[in-house]
Formats: C-alpha cells, structure tokens, sequence
C-alpha cells in the first residue's frame, strides 16, 4: 500500500498545477433541495462539453473531486454532486451504510440537475453532457441514462449492470464499461450478459475487462488500485470521450492521467 501511494503521489507531481483546473463549490437546487456540488473547469474555456462525475460509497471526497479536476484538465467542465448531504464513509462499514440508505430516485434526480446546472453555465444549454460513475456512482450514471436523462455519454466504472432486454431497450446514450474480473461485487459474468444484450439490441457500446484486477483499481486511495492499469483506462476515456461528446478545450495540456490525486495549491 505504501508503494502504492508513495507512486501514487510521485505521480501526482507530473499533473499540471492548479492554475489548470480551477474548482469551486456550488449549490444545486434540486426540488426542496439545497445539494452541494462541486464544479471544475477548463482555464479560459466556456463552451466545451461537460460531465457529472458521480462518487462512490466513500462520498464526495478529495479523491473524487480530484476527478473532476482531472477531467478539467482534459478540456471538459466538471461536475460532482454531493448525493450524501456532507457525510463521508471513514471505514467501508459507515460507506455501505449511506450508500444503502441512498433513495434512487433522489439520486438521479441530482444527476438530473447536475445536467441542468451544466447546461445554464456560461449559456452553453446546447452543450453535450455525459456522465461518469465509479462502483455506486456507476450504477447510478447506468441508472439515470435509462430513467431516461438528457445525456450524450454513459460511462460505468465497476457499478452494477442491467441485463434484461425491457432495460437495455431503454438506453438511449452510448456506454463505456470499465470492469475488473476480480471484482467480488460485480460479477464478471453479469457484465458478460450486459454486453451481449448492449449488442444484441444494436446499441453503441465499449467495453474494457482488466483480468486479474479488484474492485476500486482506478481510485488510488484503495488497497486495489492499480496505477498503470488506471492510466490505460483513462487514456481510453479521454479518447471515447472525444468521440461521443467531442473534443475538450483545445488548450487543454496533454496529462499524465495515471494518478487521481488532487492538485492543492
């Protein structure tokens, strides 16, 4: 674990500093709902497409919110709600207790805000809008693209699949589906039949399995996390991303995207 986060962190020193990404906390009108979030853009770009970046069990966390930074860099503004009011899991106990008391349909529907708010920024309501979720938050950017929201991109990070054709026949945005084999949350054959019904009713879809890999690869904060596997996947993101969306912020510096550690000041 120490290497691990010792790479991690050496890693973290190629990233651009924080004049790149500039992030802000904003707050969400959701229903009656004040919902925290927090937003990252592209320096000195406005109009590029944009991501809901929805966390895992663990809450919206600096590990999380150095995603949104990340995607920054890569050109695209960014936006992680906070779909836990504020409380973060401290120990994987405390986090599969908030995410089991989480109520779906509210979670969507600050994805769906998320979207909205993204869209009034700057003007741009014409822009493209994708989201993207790791373990809970996969499940949830799979949920809110078949509850049927306005997105143009669905990426799913080790979150829970739907198999049945009523489901899939639902989706409307392409999907990028990352997984691990070794993941003992998410059956590998499930993602199998996921796939083959993503193909078999024709839609747009890619996936990525990493063999030999755990649950959490991509966060560098777990026991799992995998830093050159990380950065494959990312460098496959960025580049379906800019395929399904279209390009970020043409300014945006090419990064070395293999760590999620977040630039402080």
């Amino acid at each position: 674990m120490r290497t691990r986060l010792a790479l991690a962190l050496s890693l973290a020193a190629l990233l651009p500093g924080s004049s790149e990404a500039a992030g802000e906390s904003v707050t969400l009108k959701v229903g009656r709902e004040d919902v925290r979030a927090y937003v990252a853009r592209p320096a000195g770009a406005r109009d590029v497409p944009g991501l809901v970046v929805i966390h895992e069990m663990w809450g919206l966390n600096e590990q999380i919110m150095g995603v949104a930074d990340r995607l920054a860099r890569f050109g695209y503004v960014a936006i992680a709600p906070d779909l836990f009011q504020g409380k973060l899991g401290a120990d994987p106990g405390l986090a599969q207790d908030l995410e089991r008391a989480l109520d779906e349909d509210r979670a969507i529907a600050i994805v769906r805000g998320s979207i909205d708010y993204l869209r009034k920024l700057d003007g741009a309501a014409g822009r493209p809008v994708g989201t993207i979720g790791f373990g809970m938050g996969g499940r949830l950017s799979l949920a809110a693209a078949l509850a049927g929201a306005d997105v143009q991109a669905t990426i799913i990070i080790y979150g829970n699949v739907v198999t049945t054709p009523e489901a899939i026949a639902r989706l409307k945005s392409p999907v990028l589906g990352i997984f691990a084999a070794r993941d003992a949350r998410i059956r590998k054959e499930d993602v199998a039949r996921f796939q083959a019904a993503l193909k078999e009713s024709g839609k747009d879809a890619k996936f990525m399995m990493n063999e030999g890999l755990g649950h959490g690869f991509m966060n560098e904060e777990r026991a799992d996390f995998e830093p050159e596997y990380s950065k494959d996947a990312w460098l496959v993101i960025r580049k379906w991303l800019t395929a399904k969306l279209g390009p970020g912020a043409q300014s945006a510096p090419e990064v070395d995207p293999a760590s999620g550690v977040r630039a402080r000041p």
